[in-house]
């Protein structure tokens, strides 16, 4: 979860160069719909309440899928 509050941390930095803040948003992107499995519940609950359009739609989506 660390890792997570560290990565909206930059999201949600305006200092930080825009180029970084974007591709942070497309690996955590890429990673909820490719390999959703490594998060936990809690953590996809979490994700599903940013503030950003994407994550929170790919993190709802797999919410919503039966988990194993």
């Amino acid at each position: 979860m660390s890792t997570l509050e560290a990565l909206h941390s930059i999201i949600h930095d305006q200092q930080a160069p825009e180029i970084i803040r974007n591709h942070v948003t497309d690996v955590l992107q890429y990673a909820l719909r490719n390999r959703g499995g490594y998060f936990t519940e809690k953590e996809l609950k979490w994700l599903a309440e940013w503030e950003d359009t994407r994550i929170p739609i790919a993190a709802s989506k797999l919410l919503n899928v039966p988990r194993n």
